[in-house]
């Protein structure tokens, strides 16, 4: 027997769209940004087959979409702010690994291996040596601690927090994105603080011995001697380095839930 055609109305065929379509947006906004999946390593097609399947299969229980169709202004828009909510949201975890990068940039600096540049193919231009370590370390210990599971499930959480509807990201979410832009440089000070009070004293310490001995070339020692002293630090406070990772992304995922959660005043 010969089935009977399949019929299906205008506005069934805008739910079944809508279903896929608006969360489809927010999870490649999500990939965009974030740090482990916006890797350029990854195929443009592998993000976006990925991002289709986990639409695919997080679309069942998802909260109702809003009764709009999907081919119309409201419908544009609605797109655009799931696009704008996934970009925050890869945005704020991208932060993270910012702050750890600048983290490397202090240090290097102080180390006086400012000079050592590393071609980054993520950021398309020079970043010193051990600011590049330090990312590729941190995005290790991220995916061996299942921290992409960590970022998956705070995307997913995201449409029950913040389900989807013609209304997008509030402006104190925006304000409150761009505040969170100082913790970058805090954040960075802070993972540096261990190499950067032991050169502190390196360099004190190079300093008495100038003035207690003249004929001693600082020069000729102190180069060389805040490079040891710094990869030295480096080596021993890499255990805290972990857990330090650790709470870096478990604080990036806290600021997720209280961008989608903030009101107005």
């Amino acid at each position: 027997m010969i089935p009977a055609a399949l019929h299906l109305s205008d506005a069934e065929i805008s739910a079944m769209l809508s279903a896929f379509l608006w969360p489809l947006f927010r999870i490649l906004g999500f990939f965009l940004a974030e740090p482990v999946f916006s890797s350029r390593s990854i195929p443009r097609q592998a993000k976006i087959i990925m991002g289709i399947a986990l639409t695919v299969m997080i679309a069942p229980l998802l909260p109702p979409m809003p009764v709009v169709p999907v081919i119309s202004g409201t419908g544009l828009l609605i797109i655009v702010h799931q696009l704008l909510i996934g970009l925050a949201m890869g945005y704020v975890m991208r932060l993270m690994l910012t702050a750890v990068e600048m983290a490397g940039f202090f240090a290097s600096s102080q180390m006086g291996l400012g000079f050592a540049m590393f071609f980054d193919p993520q950021h398309s231009g020079q970043v010193p040596t051990l600011s590049r370590l330090l990312s590729l370390l941190t995005l290790l210990l991220l995916l061996a601690m299942n921290g992409h599971h960590l970022m998956l499930s705070t995307l997913i959480n995201s449409f029950k927090v913040f389900p989807i509807s013609t209304e997008g990201l509030p402006a104190i979410s925006f304000r409150l994105l761009a505040e969170w832009g100082h913790e970058v440089f805090a954040l960075g000070l802070l993972l540096s603080m261990p190499v950067m009070a032991a050169l502190l004293i390196a360099n004190v310490a190079m300093g008495v011995m100038t003035r207690a001995a003249p004929q001693f070339n600082v020069f000729t020692f102190g180069f060389p001697l805040t490079i040891t002293i710094g990869f030295v630090v480096l080596y021993f406070s890499m255990p805290y380095f972990i857990e330090a990772v650790k709470m870096l992304y478990e604080h990036g995922t806290s600021l997720i839930l209280t961008l989608l959660k903030a009101q107005p005043g």
